[in-house]
């Protein structure tokens, strides 16, 4: 940060020259004590065009110190000017010099003895000094005001180039009022307590803050929404150094968008490099304990907040209630801030912390770990229904942790379904109807739903009849019936019945569908260890619900087929590396696996191709997904001309 700059003014035109030159050899030691840049003005008699320098030379010094024994009329015009421009004036005098006109304004004065001699007198005048300017820093001569006047005067200089440039009247004057009044109307709008401003000040507001040492900074960067969009880039600028930076991310980058959170990874080592005792926490908006709350509530964009502990200061993005526009807020209040306080130390208690040797893998093992996400608890055991809240709360991060392909289990379910649909619909020409069984969180229907409403754009815009019907999608745990329909929205209202039934007792026989289908809840419903019987009534109260042309069509874990070339044991060893490999520790895996020998054990597509072919039903095949060999999709059809069960 540039030095305090001083403007100091004297004349020897005084009754004790001597007394004048001990006072000024006091003043400018007491200054270069405290490194302060003098701009002596009496040694520069040189210059030209004196007016214009003085004026130059006072509009760019944090204090003016004048000598006003002398009574010199340049002393009315330098108080003046520093007075308007709110730049503090001290004003030395000799003792028994005539007082300054009332009009000045009161200025500081100090008076100093007029013979030097007076030792005693003169320890008092430098002792009154040191306390003045120490006072003088504290206050108006602390870099935060010296800064802030400084930014107004460039200010006020570039609107008086855009004056002198235009000598006569003109419409870019007028256009530049109305910008000058807009960012003032900005700074007055929440007094001196709250700043507002535009969302693209942020940045260059933020980088500000160095200027002040010893700040505690602490931030949330909300990397789920575009608010904040230097993050997206490769080199954010931002060059703050803050004492702790929480990285808020979407879960899903933990399986789905490696590539991007790799990007993060490596922003934030550089970051670690830059700025030293600087911590990085990275957290989801899952990981934050759901009674926390943002300082500003609902008007809040994102969760992003900037934390100013030391002076009782937060903020954070908002929405302008009037324009609609996004600004970026500051607010100075003791009693907010400890809310924003509370709000971002719950956010680091849900938090891991990045550190240097981090990377995808080991970061995402301490995310799992923290929030035991990937545990499998023996009371899972029981029915869905009837399991803990810890199961549905994290299920979708779960089932990514057990099932590490799980994201092309689902997107392979949903092609076969679209696969189905397009057979009967190009075979009948009338709406194919859909009933989904254990629908989970929404997961594949959030994947069937974008393709159906692809499809029927041209049948709605020529008023026909749409390609997809009826499409109702039933699950047993009320908590996934809630959860699914959070997480589709408006769209579960318009084109998805969401049922609270259970396959098959509550899901009525009376009404016939085109396609039947699942994903990881055939292994839940069959039972292998009870022989064939549970697959047979499987199949039975399938075809009692599907139309003759229909299908079936379910992902799952199957068993290994006789002649796979590989045994039961090696392929579940397979699949407890895959689970590892993703982050899961190896308790966590081995937990997991003991805790489901329904689907390590389930029905093979083999065994489940003959049962099917004994109730009617026709294979159209089985499709592995990924490397893993117990999963699989497999499709049935029904034939067309086949009796009605």
């Amino acid at each position: 940060m540039d030095r305090t700059r001083v403007f100091l003014a004297w004349s020897q035109q005084v009754s004790e020259e001597s007394a004048l030159n001990k006072a000024l050899e006091i003043v400018r030691k007491q200054l270069a004590e405290r490194e302060y840049e003098i701009y002596d003005w009496s040694q520069q008699q040189h210059i030209r065009n004196i007016g214009a320098e003085i004026e130059n030379q006072l509009s760019r010094s944090d204090l003016v110190i004048l000598e006003g024994s002398s009574g010199r009329p340049n002393l009315a015009f330098e108080v003046g000017f520093a007075r308007r421009a709110d730049i503090p004036v001290i004003v030395l005098k000799q003792e028994d010099t005539a007082a300054l006109p009332e009009d000045f304004g009161a200025p500081k004065y100090l008076e100093y003895p007029n013979d030097a001699s007076w030792e005693a007198n003169f320890k008092r005048f430098e002792a009154d000094l040191r306390r003045l300017l120490d006072n003088l820093q504290d206050g108006v001569l602390s870099p935060g005001h010296r800064e802030l006047r400084r930014a107004r005067t460039e200010f006020n200089h570039r609107v008086q180039q855009i004056l002198d440039s235009y000598p006569k009247d003109h419409s870019h004057l007028y256009l530049m009022d109305g910008l000058v009044r807009a960012l003032a109307g900005g700074i007055r709008e929440g007094g001196q307590s709250i700043i507002s401003a535009h969302s693209d000040y942020y940045v260059r507001m933020f980088n500000a803050l160095q200027k002040r040492t010893g700040l505690r900074v602490k931030a949330i960067a909300d990397l789920t929404d575009d608010t904040e969009p230097f993050w997206k880039s490769s080199k954010p600028d931002l060059s703050t150094p803050v004492g702790e930076r929480v990285f808020l991310v979407d879960w899903k980058l933990f399986f789905e968008r490696e590539a991007e959170l790799s990007r993060y990874i490596v922003t934030w080592h550089k970051e670690l490099q830059r700025h030293r005792d600087y911590k990085i926490f990275v957290a989801t908006k899952e990981d934050i304990d759901p009674r926390a709350r943002h300082p500003f509530s609902t008007e809040a964009i994102g969760l992003n907040l900037l934390l100013v502990e030391d002076d009782a200061t937060f903020g954070g993005y908002c929405r302008n209630r009037e324009s609609g526009q996004q600004v970026f807020i500051m607010e100075h209040d003791e009693h907010r801030c400890d809310s924003a306080r509370v709000f971002y130390n719950a956010v680091v208690e849900g938090a891991v912390e990045f550190e240097p040797f981090d990377d995808f893998v080991s970061l995402k093992r301490k995310w799992l770990k923290k929030h035991q996400i990937g545990h499998w608890d023996l009371a899972w055991n029981q029915q869905t229904e009837r399991r803990p809240p810890a199961y549905f709360d994290r299920y979708d991060q779960h089932v990514r942790c057990w099932i590490p392909l799980y994201n092309d289990l689902i997107s392979e379910c949903a092609a076969a379904v679209a696969r189905e649909v397009l057979h009967i619909r190009q075979g009948t020409g009338k709406p194919v109807n859909l009933l989904e069984i254990g629908h989970g969180t929404g997961s594949l229907i959030s994947q069937i739903l974008p393709w159906i409403k692809h499809l029927s754009r041209p049948s709605e815009a020529l008023g026909d009849l749409p390609p997809v019907g009826r499409y109702y999608a039933v699950d047993r745990a009320e908590r996934m019936h809630n959860i699914a329909r959070e997480h589709l929205g408006d769209d579960v209202n318009s084109r998805v019945h969401l049922l609270k039934q259970i396959a098959w007792q509550g899901v009525r026989d009376d009404l016939r569908h085109d396609v039947i289908f699942g994903s990881l809840v055939l292994h839940f419903m069959l039972d292998r260890s009870a022989g064939q019987g549970s697959a047979d009534t499987f199949f039975k109260e399938s075809l009692r619900r599907l139309k003759p042309g229909g299908s079936l069509v379910f992902s799952d874990s199957f068993g290994i087929d006789e002649g796979s070339g590989m045994d039961v044991d090696e392929a579940v060893r397979h699949w407890r590396e895959a689970m590892i490999a993703h982050g899961l520790s190896e308790e966590y895996a081995t937990g997991f696996i003991s805790g489901n020998s329904d689907m390590v054990g389930a029905f093979s597509c083999e065994e489940l191709k003959e049962i099917a072919a004994r109730n009617g039903l026709v294979s159209v095949g089985d499709r592995s997904v990924g490397t893993l060999p117990f999963f699989k999709v497999l499709t049935f059809r029904r034939p067309a001309h086949s009796e009605e069960t």
